[in-house]
C-alpha cells in the first residue's frame, strides 16, 4: 500500500489514517545493564539535547526500566529549549535493563545518550549518538473524520 498524502480515506470515508507531522519520536532501544562481579557497568545516563532549530522546541523524555517483561516508567520530563540552547539531564540507571524515548517538536533537535559508571566515566556500550537513535514511526487513527 502506498500513501501519497498525509491522509488516506477508505472508500466509505468512515475512518482515515493521518500521520502526525509535529512530533518526532526516537528511542535508544533497550540497554542491558547486567552486573559484572556485583557492579553494574552504568550507574547513570546523561542525556544531551541540542536545539539546532530557529524556534523554541519542546522535548519530552521518558525513561523506562524492565521489570520482568513489563516496561515501567520512571522518568517523565518535558523541556522547552530556545534556539541554540543545549540541555543536559542525568538519570539514575541501576537497572538490569532500561531504555529512553524522546518526543520532539522539531527534526532539528539532536539528542545523544551517554552511560556513566559510578565514577562518572563514560560507558561505551551504553552510548547512543543522534544518528543512532531509532525513529519510532507512529500513525494516528481517526474515526468518523473525512479528509
Amino acid at each position: 500500500m502506498t500513501f501519497t498524502s498525509l491522509s488516506v480515506a477508505n472508500k466509505n470515508n468512515k475512518f482515515h489514517i493521518k500521520t502526525k507531522e509535529l512530533d518526532v519520536n526516537f528511542t535508544t532501544g533497550l540497554f542491558k545493564n547486567t552486573p559484572v562481579e556485583g557492579v553494574r557497568p552504568t550507574a547513570s545516563m546523561a542525556v544531551l539535547i541540542d536545539n539546532n532549530d530557529i524556534v523554541e522546541v519542546t522535548v519530552q523524555i521518558a525513561g523506562y526500566y524492565l521489570n520482568g517483561t513489563t516496561n515501567v516508567l520512571y522518568v517523565l520530563e518535558l523541556l522547552s529549549l530556545n534556539p541554540g540552547e543545549v540541555a543536559t539531564r542525568n538519570y539514575y540507571a541501576h537497572f538490569n535493563a532500561f531504555k529512553f524515548q524522546f518526543k520532539t517538536s522539531s527534526q532539528a533537535v539532536e539528542i545523544s545518550v551517554w552511560g556513566e559508571d559510578s565514577a562518572g566515566n563514560l560507558v561505551a556500550a551504553h552510548r547512543v549518538l543522534p544518528s543512532e537513535l531509532a525513529l519510532i514511526p507512529h500513525l494516528q487513527v481517526c474515526q468518523g473524520q473525512q479528509s
